[in-house]
């Protein structure tokens, strides 16, 4: 008996102690802080650091692939997003393209996110691949974080490591605690910067385009201020040409590809965008994708031109503008 009065002590000092971590564990269910938890029909446009933009992408997709029977797919990172799908699908004669997109977006997630829709059965009639100086960074492709980590759907990783993922984020830096202020206050404050970003963002329903539209607002409000900030380094004078990044193991990723849009017959598009940092592609990787999908398909705006020369032409050194893609379009449709 005393031992048994002994244990229902210390069970309810544990009940009492233990209380407030049982419900900020109960509150990461509750509140699911980075929408991975439950399914969505649309997103939050706002703290783009908070989601992931591969697990957005996917579902976005799975939502309404039974009803648009989607055929044309824009690929690639953020850099991608302004290669807008209403601006793309004059060129297509598709009136429904969709923009399955991620952040910092590497070579793998587009091979897979391929094969994904490939499983799907959806017939892939068109397809623009927009690579950038991230596509091949083998580094990513084991980063585990909550903006890279790719999505269970089509990873092959199982949902409940996929979920762990999150779950240990949500306490890891006091990043609960950031969460909360922000849900009760409605503020952003300096120090949750790394864990949510104080920009506006858009995300399109059906389409999924991806729009920076903080960026958009303060550029109509004042663009010479806007481009007297501190956004931009000095570029050189010199071009330089960037360092072979294409691994061996990622040739297969691109093999992968070739052979899905072999399978479906799709009219592709790939190209090297135009980035601020101004690097030449890299011969040695051209070259490889020149021979995988064919030099009439592949087009390549790196380095010094008209179309990285101007600042005007960046929201930051991360992003192009929708009027560069648009640019971009007319000339590898012409």
């Amino acid at each position: 008996m005393e031992q048994r009065k002994q244990f229902l002590i210390f069970l309810k000092k544990l009940l009492v102690f233990g209380s407030p971590m049982l419900l900020l564990v109960a509150s990461y269910f509750v509140f699911d802080p980075f929408h991975v938890v439950r399914n969505y029909e649309a997103y939050p446009d706002n703290y783009l650091e908070s989601y992931n933009r591969n697990r957005i992408s996917t579902q976005v997709f799975l939502n309404n692939n039974a009803e648009q029977d989607y055929k044309s797919f824009v690929f690639g990172s953020s850099k991608s997003s302004v290669f807008y799908t209403e601006d793309w699908a004059k060129y297509i004669g598709d009136p429904n393209p969709y923009h399955f997109d991620a952040s910092n977006e590497i070579i793998s997630g587009i091979a897979s996110k391929i094969d994904f829709i490939d499983q799907q059965g959806n017939d892939i009639k068109n397809a623009l691949v927009i690579f950038d100086g991230e596509t091949f960074n083998s580094t990513i492709d084991t980063a585990n974080s909550i903006i890279h980590i790719q999505d269970y759907n089509w990873s092959g990783q199982h949902p409940f490591l996929y979920q762990l993922v999150f779950f240990k984020a949500f306490f890891k830096d006091m990043y609960f605690v950031k969460f909360f202020d922000k849900l009760i206050f409605k503020k952003y404050r300096a120090y949750m910067y790394g864990a949510f970003e104080n920009k506006h963002m858009l995300y399109t329903p059906v389409n999924n385009d991806f729009i920076f539209q903080g960026y958009i607002d303060q550029l109509k409000e004042d663009s010479l201020a806007y481009y007297n900030r501190d956004l931009f380094y000095k570029r050189s004078e010199e071009e330089t040409t960037a360092s072979a990044g294409i691994k061996p193991y990622q040739v297969n990723y691109l093999n992968n590809m070739k052979a899905i849009f072999d399978k479906h017959g799709t009219k592709y598009k790939i190209v090297f965008g135009p980035n601020y940092d101004q690097k030449l592609v890299n011969p040695e990787d051209l070259a490889i994708v020149n021979k995988i999908f064919g030099n009439a398909n592949v087009y390549d705006f790196t380095g010094q031109n008209e179309l990285t020369n101007p600042l005007p032409n960046y929201y930051e050194i991360y992003h192009y503008k929708p009027t560069v893609a648009r640019k971009v379009l007319e000339e590898i449709y012409q």
